[in-house]
C-alpha cells in the first residue's frame, strides 16, 4: 500500500495521503486519469463528480484552519487526501462491508463524513460560547462578526447535507449507503440537527441585538425624559427671575420724569410685589410640575 503518513489505515484498506502532489500522482498512475486536484481544493464549497470510472468527494472542514478531505473512489480503490485522518480504527467494526463490492470506498466516505460532521459540531459549539459572551457584554463589531460566521456556517451546512442526501438517492456505485443503513440515517439525521441548532442561534444572536438595541433605546428615552425635566426646571427659574428682573429694569430707566422715585413706600412696595410675583410663579410652576 502508498503511504506517506504515520497515521496507517488497518489491514491495507485505504491509501493515505498528506501530501496533495503525492495524492494526484498516484490517482494518475493507478487509474490513468489526470485531475486538477488544486483547482478542486481551491473551491469554497463542498464538492462531488461522478463518471463511470470514479466518484470524487471534495468535502471541507471548517473548525479552526479550513482543511479539505478529498477522496477518490473506484470499484476497487479508496485514495484520501486529509491534514487529519478520520479514526481508520473504526472501520474494524464493519468488516462485513468491507469485503463487499466498493465497501472499502463507502466506509472510507462514511468515516470521512463522520469525522467532518464531528468537526461542524464544535465549530458551531464555539461560535454558540461566543454568542453567549455577547448576552453580558454587547459589542457591534463582535456581532456582525458571529452573524457572518453563523451564515457561513449555515451555508456549509446545507452543501454538507446536500452531499449526504445525493450519495443516499444516487445510486453511486462507489458509495452505497444500504450497507450501514442505521450508521448512514445517523449521519444524515446529525446533519439535520446542525442545520436547524445554527438557524436557531442565528435567530437567538438576532434577539440579543434587538435587545440591546430595546436597552439603548429605552436608555435614551431615559435621558431624554430627564432632559426634559432639566429644561422644564431651566425654564421655570428662567421666567421667575425674570419678573424682578423685568421690575428692576424699569427703575434703571433713565427719563426724567419718574413721579414714583419721589414716593417714600415705592422702594418696600416694588420689593413686596417682586417677591409677590415670584411665589405665584414658583407656585403655578410646581403646580404644572416643573418644579
Amino acid at each position: 500500500m502508498e503511504q506517506n503518513t504515520n497515521n496507517t489505515a488497518p489491514n491495507g484498506w485505504f491509501t493515505v495521503f498528506d501530501s496533495l502532489e503525492a495524492f494526484s500522482a498516484a490517482v494518475e498512475k493507478a487509474t490513468g486519469t489526470t485531475i486538477d486536484f488544486a483547482a478542486v481544493t481551491g473551491l469554497n464549497t463542498d464538492f462531488l463528480q461522478s463518471t463511470d470510472n470514479y466518484l470524487l468527494l471534495n468535502i471541507k472542514e471548517y473548525y479552526g484552519e479550513v482543511t479539505n478531505n478529498l477522496l477518490f473512489l473506484t470499484d476497487d480503490r479508496a485514495y484520501i487526501f486529509a491534514r487529519t485522518h478520520p479514526d481508520y480504527e473504526a472501520a474494524r467494526d464493519f468488516a462485513g462491508v468491507l469485503s463487499k463490492p466498493c465497501g472499502k470506498s463507502t466506509m472510507l466516505a462514511f468515516l470521512v463524513l463522520d469525522k467532518v460532521i464531528e468537526s461542524h459540531k464544535k465549530y458551531l459549539d464555539d461560535i454558540i460560547s461566543r454568542t453567549r459572551q455577547l448576552e453580558d457584554k454587547f459589542e457591534h463589531n463582535a456581532y456582525r462578526h458571529l452573524v457572518l460566521e453563523f451564515e457561513s456556517l449555515n451555508d456549509r451546512l446545507e452543501e454538507f447535507h446536500d452531499i449526504l442526501l445525493r450519495l443516499q438517492e444516487t445510486r453511486y456505485k462507489e458509495v452505497t449507503p444500504r450497507y450501514i443503513p442505521f450508521d448512514y440515517n445517523v449521519l444524515i439525521a446529525e446533519s439535520t440537527s446542525l442545520q436547524g441548532r445554527c438557524r436557531r442561534r442565528l435567530n437567538s444572536l438576532r434577539e440579543i441585538r434587538q435587545e440591546h438595541e430595546m436597552a439603548a433605546t429605552e436608555e435614551l428615552n431615559q435621558k431624554v425624559v430627564k432632559l426634559n425635566e432639566v429644561v422644564k426646571r431651566l425654564t421655570a427659574l428662567t421666567v421667575i427671575m425674570m419678573l424682578p428682573t423685568l421690575i428692576a429694569s424699569h427703575f434703571g430707566m433713565n427719563f426724567v420724569f419718574m413721579p414714583e422715585l419721589r414716593i417714600p413706600w415705592a422702594y418696600p412696595a416694588v420689593i413686596i410685589v417682586q417677591v409677590i410675583l415670584m411665589a405665584i410663579s414658583a407656585l403655578i410652576f410646581r403646580r404644572m410640575g416643573w418644579l
